[in-house]
């Protein structure tokens, strides 16, 4: 009795049904795991790209608005939720705690909070600062907030990566384990960047920030590219070592499979996001000319924050992030065309591919990557540009109806909440032997 209660605790994210007949929240609550973050920072990118794409027709900013009350709403659910699990959990918090970090998806996916709240912040620096009802005292709120999410996206930067070395050694080795999705903590600080410049672009027009409070976050925000788009690189590296390793066969070790296979999507976030915030930090540094004053001759201090430094500091960063934006667009490429396989391959010869919350990994790397596109389109008055992105769009908003649409179902039918038939109050052995 005690191991196989121990065995149902470990399906259900350390939390302990109890005995006799689980209620059906408690088995599903037990089954919510950090993957389901995915979700309001998916709903929160297309918020972003809907508000900022070119072509544009009545009621699209309304649209926007709505994606972005539905991201709110799902973060501050989701993140309910999670904390439920936690504090239910048996034997105690800490031991669900120690359990998502030895597991290296779910750490990953822990990243997303600070990806999915920096996304929110995005939209109301967009959306209240400069209308009407904003001015200054919502440009502090979100000051703040900026300055608050950079705390927790440098941290899970900085943090959960160091859970991987103990949890992929526990799996496996990187062969076997290693995907994608390694990449959101990195994504974590590179959103944060993009979020200083969206702030301090949204607040250009207007006195709504002084130069004293953007100069800070511009700073900090470079700082956060170059933690987070190095390490992308590296762990880049490492997938496609993974994918071509000629060992793999020996060892067992299998491509990507199901719908694992969205994960690759997440490779092409870190340069999407890179793209637009260095393409948003240089139009953030180009809105201080004239504000700083000028270099002195013969200065040697302060020769980066002097209006002399600003102009070719800001079209060098917006070169910089076009060129991020042709990497993207290789592993976007990359990410479609594996996933276009795996249909085709599922197709012919295996039962359809079940959906899973971990497919949400599509819509925040394509997101990023059409909203890189839009700003391009913007920066180099580009019809390519423009209608590309328009293109991406429109995709990314049929790819979001669809898995919403598959998550409604799997929540109806219990799929998705770890059991068949959750909302049937299973006994505990049918919970014991579900697998």
């Amino acid at each position: 009795m005690g191991s196989s209660t121990g065995r149902h605790r470990a399906r259900n994210g350390g939390v302990d049904v109890g005995s006799g007949k689980p209620s059906h929240a408690r088995l599903a609550l037990g089954s919510f795991r950090s993957p389901w973050f995915l979700i309001p920072q998916g709903t929160g990118s297309v918020a972003l790209v809907l508000h900022q794409l070119d072509y544009r027709f009545r009621g699209l900013d309304a649209i926007s608005v709505v994606f972005w009350v539905a991201a709110v709403a799902l973060l501050a659910a989701t993140s309910a939720l999670f904390l439920c699990r936690l504090a239910l959990a048996r034997p105690s918090p800490w031991a669900a705690l120690r359990a998502v970090a030895s597991d290296t998806s779910e750490a990953a996916c822990l990243a997303s909070i600070s990806v999915a709240f920096m996304s929110v912040v995005q939209m109301l620096a967009l959306v209240v600062v400069p209308g009407p009802w904003g001015g200054r005292p919502w440009a502090l709120v979100v000051y703040v907030l900026w300055w608050l999410n950079c705390a927790m996206a440098v941290a899970a930067c900085l943090l959960i990566p160091l859970l991987f070395v103990h949890s992929i050694h526990a799996e496996g080795g990187f062969i076997n384990c290693l995907t994608p999705s390694t990449q959101l903590p990195l994504i974590a600080a590179l959103t944060s960047a993009a979020g200083a410049g969206t702030l301090c672009s949204a607040t250009a027009s207007g006195p709504f920030l002084t130069p004293a409070e953007k100069v800070p976050m511009i700073v900090v925000a470079y700082l956060e590219v170059g933690l987070g788009l190095p390490l992308a690189i590296l762990l880049d590296i490492l997938f496609v070592a993974r994918v071509l390793s000629p060992w793999e066969t020996e060892t067992g070790a299998e491509p990507l499979v199901g719908a694992q296979v969205f994960s690759e999507m997440v490779s092409c976030g870190p340069w999407g996001q890179s793209s637009f915030a260095l393409q948003a930090l240089g139009a953030a540094l180009l809105s201080l000319n004239g504000k700083l004053g000028a270099a002195e001759p013969g200065q040697t201090e302060r020769v980066l924050l002097t209006d002399d430094a600003m102009r070719p500091l800001g079209y060098a960063s917006m070169l910089v992030g076009l060129t991020l934006w042709g990497q993207g667009t290789f592993w976007w490429l990359f990410a479609v065309v594996s996933i276009g396989r795996s249909f085709v391959n599922h197709f012919r010869s295996k039962p359809p591919m079940q959906f899973a919350v971990t497919v949400w990994a599509i819509v925040f790397p394509w997101g990023v990557y059409t909203n890189a596109a839009v700003q391009l389109g913007k920066l180099l008055d580009s019809p390519a540009f423009r209608v590309w992105s328009t293109v991406l769009a429109i995709v990314l908003v049929i790819i979001w109806l669809g898995c919403a649409a598959f998550t409604l179902k799997g929540v109806f039918l219990g799929t998705l909440l770890g059991h068949q038939r959750v909302w049937k109050r299973p006994s505990i052995d049918d919970v014991n032997g579900a697998g």
